[in-house]
């Protein structure tokens, strides 16, 4: 008899670790210094006294709403890079589905009761409960770590959650997929079928936001620093990419939902962390002054 997969919930094991990451330093800035002192106005990295992250709104109503404009808006302006993201998308999802039969095979004919055991006890990162228990740890550290950065990653988990939910929606309406195991119809804007992987997208979502709020890599971190953040962050990736393989391998979905399910969570959740950054770097409201012979302009920013 096979020795049995322990059942470990390895990726909140993972979070818990990942919460223990010290918060990372950052350079203070004087924004409202006088002209004259502004050769003195930022203080070097290495010479500032560790700061908690001091973001305008990390957090609330206001945020989310930015959040919200950003990702409704931010598709109408790709750059270059961001078109070449879409199309390759396209361009791998047309692939996957021209193989996915085959591909369905291949992972049928290599099922291994001890790895599907394995995989199933990873896809804890699919299910609906997996961001909001997250969200809840983050949040009730932040009564020990008195730091904004817990209370930030709570909200920003929820959100990447609710906002991938939607998006999963609305592909499965658009790509009605049936199920490997009922057949191999895909309708358009039908109800009826499954299209995109939800579970292969909640489990993407929420590494962006963790990639964001702990594993990013800054030039002051030490080496093992380094490796804790790298080896987190690769461990989170796999989880994502195992959760889209047992819904290979159990027959769920086909390559192609899985892949764009995947896409779905990645982009939610880093688009969510780019609109932090957004706001954390600069505030959501300027005017700007400038004037000039015979002429005088005011520029509001949004």
């Amino acid at each position: 008899m096979r020795p049995s997969v322990p059942r470990i919930h390895l990726p909140l094991i993972l979070l818990i670790g990942i919460l223990a990451l010290p918060s990372p330093t950052c350079a203070v800035e004087a924004t409202s210094a006088a002209p004259q002192d502004t050769e003195n106005a930022s203080v070097p990295v290495e010479n500032a006294a560790p700061q908690p992250l001091d973001l305008a709104h990390p957090y609330g109503w206001k945020q989310i709403g930015l959040d919200a404009r950003y990702l409704v808006t931010r598709p109408a302006h790709l750059d270059r890079n961001g078109i070449i993201k879409v199309a390759l998308t396209v361009g791998t999802t047309g692939i996957l589905y021209l193989y996915r039969e085959d591909i369905r095979n291949w992972v049928q004919e290599h099922d291994d009761p001890e790895r599907d055991e394995f995989v199933d006890q990873v896809r804890l990162m699919g299910k609906g409960a997996f961001a909001p228990s997250l969200a809840l740890i983050a949040y009730g550290s932040s009564f020990i770590t008195k730091n904004p950065r817990e209370k930030e990653t709570a909200v920003l988990l929820l959100e990447s959650m609710g906002f991938t939910g939607i998006a999963t929606g609305v592909g499965q309406a658009v790509l009605a997929t049936q199920r490997p195991f009922d057949g191999e119809e895909v309708e358009y804007f039908s109800s009826r079928g499954h299209g995109i992987s939800g579970d292969a997208a909640l489990a993407a979502c929420v590494v962006p936001i963790l990639s964001r709020q702990y594993l990013t890599i800054y030039e002051g971190d030490g080496a093992g620093s380094r490796f804790l953040k790298m080896s987190g962050a690769s461990l989170l990736y796999a989880g994502a990419f195992l959760t889209g393989y047992q819904r290979l391998a159990d027959d769920k979905h086909w390559a192609p939902d899985v892949f764009l399910g995947l896409v779905t969570g990645f982009t939610i959740g880093q688009m969510l962390s780019d609109s932090h950054a957004i706001s954390g770097a600069e505030p959501s409201l300027r005017v700007q002054f400038s004037a000039g012979p015979g002429t005088f302009q005011a520029r509001i920013t949004f």
